[in-house]
């Protein structure tokens, strides 16, 4: 019997796939197949699942950053980097600059360079933390705030295109799923005691 497999649930399409025991299926449709000369090299892997997902969990941010410069054309705010930044700081009113960078898991000194541009374009303001004279305390103006206020809708609409056609149920697993991924890679990312790939390994 055909099974039409664009009116599967995300369960149903993957279980489908896993009868069939061909992942290529679900390979983003830009990734081809390795040639035969490569496939012939005793280097070569076959493709598998976790490599699946990580090249559609790529290619799905590229399309979010490419969908966010429309988002951003008639604003201050140039960047989903510098949009997150902003909101945390409203999320919080007031929050050092390292616990900035931190919850935006960005690299420190691209950090510091967004905060940087962010207030010299006047969207933030810096003072120092009177509990640690060694930090700073980050704190919104009213222009930053403004500009958040004009982007919300815009922003409303990018999580709506981000989101595609997935029915409301898939969007709810797939949030679940992406929650799950999000609190195993935070613990990761904040885990000092870590400095090897294989380190980050899940242990299960």
């Amino acid at each position: 019997e055909s099974i039409n497999k664009n009116e599967l649930s995300i369960e149903g399409f993957l279980s489908h796939f896993e009868k069939e025991g061909n992942i290529d299926h679900l390979k983003n449709s830009l990734i081809g197949k390795p040639s035969q000369l490569m496939a012939s090299n005793p280097s070569h892997r076959e493709n598998n699942i976790e490599r699946v997902i990580s090249q559609h969990l790529l290619f799905l941010y590229r399309y979010i950053k490419f969908y966010s410069k429309m988002a951003f054309s008639n604003s201050k705010i140039k960047s989903v980097e510098e949009f997150g930044m902003l909101v945390t700081v409203m999320q919080q009113e007031t929050i050092t600059k390292s616990e900035l960078i931190k919850r935006n898991i960005i690299d420190k000194s691209a950090g510091i360079e967004i905060i940087n541009r962010l207030i010299k374009m006047q969207l933030m303001i810096q003072s120092v933390n009177p509990n640690d004279q060694r930090s700073q305390l980050i704190h919104l103006t009213d222009s930053g705030k403004m500009e958040l206020y004009q982007l919300f809708g815009k922003m409303d609409q990018l999580g709506k295109i981000a989101t595609g056609e997935l029915s409301d149920t898939e969007k709810i697993h797939l949030a679940q799923m992406l929650k799950k991924l999000d609190h195993f890679h935070y613990e990761n990312y904040t885990d000092k005691a870590k400095s090897e790939l294989e380190d980050y390994l899940p242990q299960s």
